[in-house]
């Protein structure tokens, strides 16, 4: 009895010690420029415009923003902020370059139709998740395109157009490399609506699918209730999370689908073997454990120093963590929680743990702006950053 009172106030305590996230940036409206302005002064003049900026990125002193055209009037897809000081923003809005500049925005053949998600890895490489949809219309093939960071010069792209489906969901993507494999890096991009991984091979320049029942999800955790929105999703595989190289050269990939509240993994080795048997490999795929009522949750990130896992709660704002490192399972009771803000109306939509060891969240009102226009005299966007170690820090989630 007093060990069970002990672990729950444990809980308790570990929710308040770890609400230590500092938050960055604050924006009411979005502003894009075609030159190199990095604030907006009085004597800037610049329109806001009708987007919702749903992922981040971190590279060096660029912090990343990926605003999907979910809208017909969307100007620039993907962009960043200079954040080589991070002071110079107090007191100003901070308004987006676009990347890697304006003209690839511009509605063509050859250029963004729609980015959903970038990740750069370890070799200075940003890979962009192109899915071709503007409007909820299929405009172009979802595509992969990857530069360059060094010298913001295009490398490839790739064409996902034979693995893609009329009513595929594809808005995340994660890489399994290393600074030694650069030239045998893999791509996973989880398809959402038709429960399916992705497989993109550098090396192989080619892809395939995967498919699995873990993959789907689970029809007791589809009520989704965001404040005034309210409904029923049945979106599968989404967040997907990857532990250090083990010794053999392979990962532990932790995933789960949005519509559930279970954790699941696999090692790499299987994702990445090209001949995935789904009748011969089917008890590879590991269940984790239970995240708890009402804990569904969208992106997720892990940190390879103190191996904790990470990810957004979707039904409050606030993040999820869990430390694989700790020898505990993966149930209600090993897990933290880190609280963001009090504001039913937001929700956090991306979640990174850059090279530096520090938290990165971007949380927003996607839920509103996606049946109406948001009110831009409202704080519609929030960004957190804080390093991992203090964020966990006398929580359940911390180094024992």
């Amino acid at each position: 009895m007093y060990k069970l009172i002990f672990i729950l106030l444990l809980i308790y305590f570990s929710s308040v010690l770890s609400s230590r996230i500092k938050e960055v940036f604050s924006f009411k409206k979005i502003y894009f420029s075609p030159i190199n302005v990095t604030t907006l002064k009085n004597d800037t003049k610049h329109e806001p415009t009708n987007v919702i900026p749903m992922s981040l990125e971190r590279w060096k002193n660029k912090l990343f923003l990926v605003t999907p055209r979910y809208r017909l009037d969307v100007p620039v897809t993907l962009s960043y902020i200079n954040i080589t000081n991070m002071e110079s923003y107090k007191n100003n809005t901070p308004i987006l370059i676009p990347y890697p500049n304006q003209k690839m925005h511009e509605i063509s053949e050859h250029n963004f139709t729609s980015i959903v998600k970038v990740r750069a890895d370890v070799c200075d490489r940003l890979w962009i998740l192109d899915n071709g949809k503007i409007n909820n219309k299929q405009e172009s093939i979802p595509v992969i395109h990857v530069y360059d960071l060094k010298t913001d010069l295009h490398l490839r792209t790739f064409d996902l157009g034979n693995l893609s489906i009329t009513n595929s969901d594809i808005t995340n993507i994660e890489l399994d490399v290393t600074s030694s494999t650069c030239e045998d890096a893999y791509a996973y991009i989880p398809d959402s609506e038709t429960y399916r991984l992705l497989v993109y091979s550098w090396k192989a320049n080619n892809s395939y699918t995967i498919t699995h029942n873990f993959f789907h999800f689970d029809p007791l955790c589809g009520d989704i209730n965001l404040g005034e929105i309210h409904y029923q999703s049945q979106k599968g595989i989404y967040g997907i999370a990857l532990s250090p190289t083990a010794r053999d050269g392979f990962r532990t990939i932790y995933f789960h689908s949005v519509a559930s509240t279970m954790g699941f993994a696999v090692n790499s080795r299987i994702i990445r073997s090209g001949n995935y048997d789904i009748n011969q490999n089917v008890y590879d795929f590991k269940v984790m454990g239970n995240r708890g009522t009402n804990k569904q949750a969208t992106s997720s990130s892990f940190d390879m120093e103190t191996g904790v896992l990470f990810y957004g709660l979707l039904l409050k704002n606030v993040l999820g963590c869990w430390n694989s490192y700790s020898g505990e399972e993966y149930t209600e009771l090993t897990q933290g929680v880190i609280s963001l803000d009090n504001s039913i109306d937001m929700y956090p939509s991306d979640v990174r743990v850059d090279r530096t060891g520090n938290l990165w969240v971007l949380s927003n009102s996607f839920q509103i702006y996606n049946k109406k226009d948001y009110d831009q005299n409202l704080i519609n966007v929030k960004i957190y950053m804080t390093p991992v170690r203090q964020v966990i820090k006398g929580s359940i989630c911390d180094e024992m």
